[in-house]
C-alpha cells in the first residue's frame, strides 16, 4: 500500500517527507511487524522497538520526536477510527459476514468454537486483538462480536441475530446448574446449563444444525458457582449449600440475579457489588457474611476464586 493512500485511509497528517513511498503489512501487535511494515504505536518505547524492526510507517496520536527521517510518521487525531478504517478498507471487498449477538450467545459460541467451524471468527474485546485477527483475513469468513457499534464501523452491512423462544418440551430443572429437555423429538440429558439459558443453546444448536458437542457445557463460564465450606475453602461442587456466583457485566448479571431469585426463594440469598473494594475487603465480607448463595457484581468468577485461594492459604500458613 502506497503512503499516500494509508495517511488518507486513517484520516491522518504525514508529519514528514519520507524517502520510503510503500509498506507491506499493517501491525497492532507489536511482536508481529517486519521489516517494511506499517505500526500503530500506543507508546514511545513500542515506537523506538519498531524502527529497530525496521518498520516503514508510524501511526501515533500523541506527542512524539521524529527518530527516523527516512519512514514514513503519520499523526491521528482519533486512534481508534483510524484503526477501524484500516479494518473496513480491507474487508469491504471479502464478502464476509458479520453477525451481532447477545453476549450469553456469544460465550456459548467461545466454547463450541472447534476446527469444524474454521470459517467463523469470533471477536476479542481489545481493538488491537481484533485488528489482528480481522487484518489478515483472504477468503469469506463469518464474523461473531456484541459490540455494535464496533462491527457498524468495519462493516457497511451487519446482522443481528435476535433471542428467539423455543418450544422446549420436558423440562426437567435437576439443579440452578443442571438442565435435561426436549426439543424437536432430541433429548438433552442432564446438560450444565441453567433453564434460563435453553434459549441461547438451542438457537446455536439450530444455527450449527446440531454439530455442537454439548461436553463442552462443562466449560461454560457464566453462572458458575464456587463452592465453599464453613473456612472459606473452596470445595468440589455440590459439596456444600454454600456459593459464589459473579460477573462483571450487567447485561449477564441481572439476568443471572433474576433467574437465581425466582429459582432459590428458598435459600439465603446475598448480592454484593465488588467495584470499590481491594481484594482484602472482598475476603473480609464473605468471611463475615450469611448466605446460601452470594452473587458478586462487576467481578470475574476467576478472580472471586483466586481471592478465596490466596487468603485461604494466607490464613493456614504455619510459620
Amino acid at each position: 500500500m502506497q503512503i499516500t493512500a494509508l495517511t488518507d485511509i486513517v484520516q491522518g497528517e504525514l508529519i514528514n517527507s519520507p524517502s520510503i513511498s510503500f509498506i507491506t503489512q499493517i501491525h497492532t501487535n507489536i511482536s508481529k511487524i517486519n521489516e517494511g511494515d506499517a505500526f500503530f504505536a500506543t507508546n514511545k518505547q513500542d515506537i523506538e522497538y519498531a524502527i529497530k524492526k525496521g518498520v516503514f510507517a508510524i501511526i501515533y496520536d500523541f506527542e512524539t520526536s521524529i527518530l527516523d527521517t527516512e519512514i514514513a510518521w503519520i499523526k491521528v487525531d482519533n486512534f481508534q477510527k483510524a484503526i477501524t478504517n484500516i479494518l473496513r478498507y480491507k474487508l469491504i471487498e471479502s464478502k464476509t459476514e458479520f453477525i451481532k449477538t447477545n453476549k450469553i450467545f456469544f460465550h456459548l459460541l467461545t466454547i463450541f468454537k472447534s476446527k469444524e467451524f474454521s470459517d467463523t471468527i469470533l471477536l476479542k474485546e481489545n481493538l488491537s486483538d481484533n485488528f489482528e485477527l480481522l487484518n489478515s483475513i483472504d477468503c469469506k469468513k463469518i464474523i461473531f462480536g456484541t459490540d455494535l457499534k464496533f462491527l457498524n464501523a468495519i462493516s457497511g452491512k451487519v446482522s443481528i441475530l435476535e433471542h428467539n423462544h423455543y418450544d422446549i418440551k420436558n423440562l426437567i430443572t435437576h439443579s440452578l446448574f443442571e438442565t435435561s429437555f426436549s426439543y424437536k423429538d432430541k433429548f438433552f440429558d442432564k446438560l450444565k446449563l441453567p433453564t434460563v439459558y435453553i434459549d441461547d443453546l438451542v438457537q446455536q444448536l439450530e444455527l450449527f444444525e446440531y454439530k455442537l458437542d454439548l461436553k463442552k457445557l462443562n466449560n461454560f463460564d457464566l453462572f458458575k458457582p464456587i463452592f465453599i465450606n464453613k473456612n472459606n475453602e473452596i470445595v468440589n461442587f455440590g459439596q456444600t449449600n454454600k456459593f459464589i456466583l459473579a460477573n462483571k457485566d450487567i447485561e449477564i448479571y441481572d439476568i443471572e440475579i433474576n433467574y437465581l431469585q425466582s429459582h432459590y426463594s428458598y435459600g439465603d440469598i446475598k448480592t454484593l457489588d465488588a467495584t470499590k473494594l481491594n481484594n482484602d475487603e472482598l475476603f473480609s465480607i464473605i468471611k463475615d457474611l450469611e448466605f446460601n448463595a452470594l452473587y458478586c457484581k462487576n467481578i470475574s468468577i476467576k478472580q472471586v476464586s483466586n481471592i478465596l485461594e490466596k487468603n485461604y492459604a494466607v490464613d493456614n500458613f504455619i510459620i
